[in-house]
This record gives C-alpha cells, structure tokens and sequence, in this order.
C-alpha cells in the first residue's frame, strides 16, 4: 500500500497547452483522492496516523504546463492552489487535524510561452514525464492566422500534406518527439489514453 503511496508522488504530469489548467485540476484532484484512499485505508487497517502533514505527499510541483495567454497561465496556477486548499480541508476534516501547506513551498511549473515555438524538454525532461494531457486548440487550416501557419509549417515541415491538417496535429507531432526517447509515457486527451 505504502508502495502504491511513494508511486504517486514520483508521477509527474505536463500539458502543454493548458489554458485555465482545467486538466491539471482535475488530475491533481484525483490524484489527491488516491492518496486519501491510500491513508484510509491504512487507518482502517489498525496503522496509527498521528502526524497526517507529515504523510501527505501530493503536491502541486508535480505538474507542468504551457500556456500562450498570460491570464490563463495566472489563473492555472491559482486554480491549483485552491485545489490543494479544498483538498487539505477534506483531509483535515476525515482525520480530525487542521492541514494548511503555510509556508507555500512547493509550486506548479507553469510557463507562459508558445508551446509550439518551445522545447518541451526544457520545461519536463522527457525522461521525467509520466504523462502528456491536455486539450490544444482545434482549428481547421482555413480558420489559422498567420502565426499559427508560421508555426505549423515549423513543427510539421517534413510531413508530406501537412499544411491541411488541423492546427492541433502539431501538439500530436510535438508530443511524438517528445516522447521519442522514453517508452514509459502516455499521451492523454480527455478520456483516451494511447500508450507508446
């Protein structure tokens, strides 16, 4: 069970076109719960919990992200912190000790950045990353402005028809190369997940 524990601090998770990071709440908030259950579940089992601070592992640190927009780069990140916040208050509420992560030690490596015209590899090794989510912008090529042309044609350049495809054929393209030199990641988009 502990086992269990220790893999889910270790996971780490990137998005690289995270808008108001939706995604990473999600996850974070699921992640959280398969802690909970994790701690639970040893309480029942007759292990005494004394210091419950001292064995939340879950933190806002393991996620990664991209976003072009300042704003909602902003606002993924405060939406991360209040997750960590409700999240603590539940556990606080089930083990009957108030849980406050004050001093904010950790925090979410969220870069405001073109994800297309950045390397991936320099916000998360590749060799780090658990798992690829998220949602790009679907936008058909005759909807494309000029920049997304520019960087379409710069990530997709020796892929024979390219130019037709939808503009988030290049997050596929991208996270591909990405995920070229590992084979323990995953690329996620909402509920499919396509194991390489």
């Amino acid at each position: 069970m502990f086992e269990f524990h220790k893999k889910l601090r270790s996971l780490t998770f990137f998005d690289p076109a995270c808008g108001c990071g939706n995604f990473l709440v999600i996850t974070y908030r699921e992640l959280h719960l398969l802690e909970w259950a994790v701690l639970s579940a040893s309480r029942e089992s007759g292990q005494q919990v004394l210091d419950v601070q001292s064995l939340i592992n879950i933190d806002v640190d393991q996620f990664y992200s991209i976003e072009i927009e300042e704003f909602p780069a902003q606002i993924a990140q405060v939406a991360l912190w209040l997750t960590d916040y409700q999240m603590n208050m539940k556990i606080s509420e089930e083990f009957g000790a108030y849980f406050a992560r004050i001093p904010l030690k950790a925090t979410p490596h969220i870069i405001c950045a073109n994800a297309l015209q950045t390397d991936w590899a320099e916000v998360l090794r590749p060799e780090r990353c658990s798992y690829v989510l998220g949602n790009p912008p679907f936008i058909g090529y005759t909807q494309r402005s000029a920049g997304q042309k520019s960087d379409m044609e710069v990530v997709c350049h020796n892929i024979h028809g390219a130019g037709v495809l939808d503009f988030v054929a290049a997050w596929y393209v991208k996270a591909t190369r990405y995920m070229h030199h590992t084979r323990s990641l995953s690329l996620s988009k909402g509920l499919q997940t396509l194991k390489l």
